[in-house]
């Protein structure tokens, strides 16, 4: 994942942190990252990453936050047909094929979000960009039936479908699927159920 600019407008010393992490967590995965990882990557004194953290997990809930909100910020803005940008959505939450580095980072998020039923801190973290991903869905499906490119569904059932769906995909590739293979016979599964809602002239 990449977010050239996000975090402008964050503390200076922050976004180092939070761009040492990131280095560290594609390196280490999350179960093995240290703090002292996180400052090997970091070009400023470790007393500046206890300044601002308690420690590895208060850290990780802000680099948590960090990740989530640039994903955010490059989730797929109404500009093309409808059907290209949930095509476009799903790429970006379905790469076909990943190397390493991204996928340590995919399944530290994973594990991270395994925390979610014991810290309320994560928790709101997914839930906002859930929100956010099935409001971007059904924006989609809307624009999409009034085109005439979808059939006429109900659009808060079948974006929260999607999303299950899309969520489901990313959890089996992380956790049954080697990190170079490709996933596309799952990518099939979501491609035919959008194929069903198309209209035929789409």
């Amino acid at each position: 994942m990449s977010f050239e600019n996000y975090g402008d407008d964050m503390d200076p010393g922050k976004r180092d942190i939070m761009e040492a992490t990131h280095i560290a967590v594609k390196k280490h995965g999350y179960s093995d990252l240290t703090i002292q990882h996180i400052a090997d990557e970091f070009d400023r004194s470790k007393a500046l990453i206890y300044y601002h953290y308690d420690g590895r997990d208060d850290l990780l809930v802000d680099f948590l936050k960090y990740i989530l909100g640039g994903f955010l910020a490059i989730l797929p803005e109404e500009g093309s047909s409808p059907r290209e940008e949930l095509d476009h959505l799903i790429e970006l939450l379905l790469p076909t094929t990943v190397n390493e580095e991204p996928y340590r980072l995919m399944l530290s998020m994973f594990e991270l979000r395994m925390n979610a039923p014991h810290d309320e801190a994560v928790r709101e973290q997914y839930l906002e960009v859930e929100e956010r991903v099935k409001m971007v869905l059904e924006d989609i499906l809307r624009r999409g039936i009034e085109s005439n490119q979808f059939v006429d569904v109900d659009v808060e059932v079948e974006a929260e479908t999607l999303l299950s769906l899309l969520i489901g995909i990313r959890a089996r590739r992380l956790t049954v699927y080697n990190p170079e293979q490709s996933i596309e016979p799952l990518k099939a599964t979501i491609d035919a159920h959008i194929d069903r809602i198309s209209t035929k002239n789409e």
